[in-house]
């Protein structure tokens, strides 16, 4: 007798292909965007549930197996493949969201909240103008005063230098407030002061600044302040800290830029691997039930 071809039920393959990505896709985005930022406990209710729903299929499995056993039937099934592929969809799902989050998407929602500023003067401007400033991008005409530069260790050196401007009122020498401080972190030799050597401290191309935004940091960086106003003779009155760069308001956008790229990528990345995966159960299922 001719042997006959067995039919293939395309429905359990569909499934597998599909629903390990979508899990994946949809932890990724919970993890990675602004839900997550706006509020977290949904963000981390969704992902519950994930978990929940890879537990479910476990439970599932295992029920199936001893079923099996108990008569004796060793047919291979796709409850099994199907739970292979959602546990890591889940895990790297909310894994490598929840990584492009901190990295990339809750710099750029920090920043992004806050307001951005051009033409910013520093021998006119005050910190008290700019306090919900994200993003400050100041005048041609300012720079660091490397000079004037301090640090304050503590564990880590703390490294500020103030924002000057070569357009000074009249013919002082120097601002009447210095409120806006150029920051980073072990790069200086710290109370000794005058070798500020931060982010693109010797840019030419450098007139703006990036908000810090990290609590934990802002009192030392205070401190070294303090520092300068004593052995300089300088007066800050309401300080702002800025990582100095060329364009803030380029460098922020850049931060979701990224954070996109990496959710577009490894969502295709994903749906490839298991239309792979499927294909290669496929494959392994019609010659195990050839024989």
């Amino acid at each position: 007798k001719p042997h006959r071809l067995r039919r293939v039920n395309w429905l359990p393959p569909i499934i597998c292909c599909l629903v390990p990505w979508g899990l994946f896709t949809w932890l990724c985005w919970v993890r990675s965007f602004k839900m997550h930022y706006t509020s977290p406990a949904v963000a981390n209710l969704y992902t519950a549930a994930g978990f929940v729903f890879v537990l479910c299929l476990f439970f599932m499995m295992v029920d199936r197996y001893y079923r099996r056993r108990a008569h004796d039937a060793v047919t291979p099934s796709w409850i099994v493949f199907f739970f292979l592929l959602c546990t890591p969809a889940v895990l790297l799902g909310a894994g490598l969201g929840e990584y492009n989050y901190q990295v990339n998407m809750r710099p750029f929602y920090d920043v992004a909240d806050l307001n951005s500023y051009v033409e910013v003067d520093p021998v006119s401007a005050r910190g008290q103008q700019f306090m919900d400033a994200g993003r400050i991008q100041f005048t041609e005409e300012s720079h660091l005063d490397l000079a004037h530069s301090m640090g304050f260790k503590n564990d880590v050196v703390y490294c500020v230098a103030p924002v000057t401007s070569t357009k000074l009122d009249g013919n002082s020498t120097g601002l009447a407030v210095y409120d806006f401080w150029a920051v980073g972190k072990n790069c200086c030799s710290g109370s000794l002061g005058g070798d500020f050597k931060c982010g693109l401290y010797s840019s030419k191309h450098a007139h703006g600044g990036l908000r810090l935004l990290d609590d934990t940091d802002r009192p030392y960086y205070r401190l070294a302040v303090q520092q300068a106003e004593a052995d300089f003779n300088m007066k800050a009155v309401h300080p702002i800290f800025l990582y100095w760069m060329p364009d803030p308001i380029e460098e922020v956008d850049a931060y979701e830029t990224a954070g996109w790229r990496l959710f577009t990528t490894a969502v295709m990345y994903c749906f490839v691997v298991n239309l792979v995966c499927v294909f290669l159960a496929l494959a392994l299922i019609s010659k195990i039930a050839s024989y």
